[in-house]
């Protein structure tokens, strides 16, 4: 999953994938909260789940999308 993950964020972000590691905090990455939208629509699409918008405050760094993902599957 966090391949996956990683992959949808470089490609938002125009960063190295490398660059994202689970304690890697997404405005580090330069994900403002307009492209957090874009990661978050991206990963629906990836994953076929829907991430509901209250939850994008929430949303720090990479584990926390990892942890949302993982409640919203199970």
């Amino acid at each position: 999953m966090l391949e996956k993950i990683a992959v949808t964020i470089a490609k938002v972000a125009h960063c190295d994938i490398e660059d994202v590691k689970p304690d890697t905090k997404l405005k580090e990455l330069g994900i403002d909260s307009l492209k957090a939208i874009s990661v978050l629509f991206e990963l629906e699409e990836v994953f076929d789940v829907e991430i509901p918008n209250e939850l994008i405050p929430s949303i720090v760094t990479v584990n926390d999308i990892v942890q949302k993902l993982d409640d919203i599957r199970h």
